[in-house]
């Protein structure tokens, strides 16, 4: 265990001790902040030998998105959703109802970063810019290893919406531009010097939003052999130093407005 890495975690995030949690129906409206599944776990024999800052996976909710929220008439709702863990949480979103037995089978597209060293805190945003004509479940569903942790939230149409009745077009876009709303990025990124990190940065915008990262120095970051600006809009650091420590800034704008987000980078020193 990385004693450096695991010390700092406890003083950004507070004890662990409460991280064991129990598991109850995804469809709960009462929106339990603990809710979580524990996975089978693998054999030792099985396991794959990797150098763990923790022992075992943890994972748990800096933010939780709200019970329930009221849709305003014509306006873009964003559900947040944060949490911080080992390795590279994974953040993924479904529409409503999922028995709790279908959790572990879930598939996902998403490509997670293999990072066994890392502390991370991430943040998604959910953004809703459709009518809805009934309720509709927004579940924020969380993974790190073993480690599978949900909260849902109960989006209600507008009261103009429910007025209208059969008149509204379920789940009807709203038609226009709209401006950048950065909806996946982490707040925190502590890794050991010497790792390749990568600093997510995904938008949600129409038209399509031109993303650019600034640095812990506030300038903007130009290509290198150790800073790049992928085509996703994500930021890769090679070989972490401890003069990369600060605070880094993705910035996405359109013709309409554009918005930003800060990740905070820890570089660890390795124990010997």
């Amino acid at each position: 265990m990385n004693l450096n890495l695991c010390a700092i975690a406890l003083l950004l995030f507070g004890s662990l001790s409460g991280a064991q949690s129990r598991a109850v129906d995804i469809v709960d409206d009462s929106n339990d902040v603990d809710n979580s599944i524990e996975t089978e776990e693998v054999p030792q024999s099985q396991s794959k030998h990797r150098n763990r800052a923790f022992e075992d996976d943890w994972l748990k909710f800096t933010k939780t998105p709200p019970n329930k929220m009221q849709q305003a008439p014509g306006a873009t709702l964003e559900i947040v959703c944060e949490m911080m863990g080992s390795q590279v949480p994974s953040i993924q979103w479904i529409v409503g109802h999922m028995p709790l037995s279908e959790i572990d089978n879930l598939e996902t597209n998403s490509i997670t970063e293999d990072a066994p060293t890392a502390i991370v805190r991430v943040r998604s945003v959910h953004i809703v810019d459709h009518m809805l004509s009934e309720p509709r479940i927004y579940t924020c569903i969380g993974r790190t290893g073993s480690k599978t942790i949900y909260a849902s939230t109960v989006v209600h149409p507008s009261h103009a919406d429910q007025e209208l009745g059969s008149l509204i077009v379920p789940e009807k876009q709203y038609q226009g531009p709209q401006k950048p709303r950065i909806i996946y990025t982490e707040k925190t990124h502590l890794d050991l010097m010497g790792s390749t990190i990568m600093l997510p940065c995904k938008v949600h915008a129409r038209p399509h939003a031109k993303i650019t990262w600034r640095n812990n120095e506030d300038k903007e970051i130009v290509q290198s052999h150790r800073f790049k600006v992928l085509p996703t809009g994500d930021l890769l650091i090679a070989d972490l130093k401890w003069e990369d420590m600060g605070n880094y800034k993705c910035i996405a704008h359109n013709a309409v407005g554009r918005d930003s987000a800060d990740t905070f980078v820890y570089p660890v020193l390795k124990e010997d």
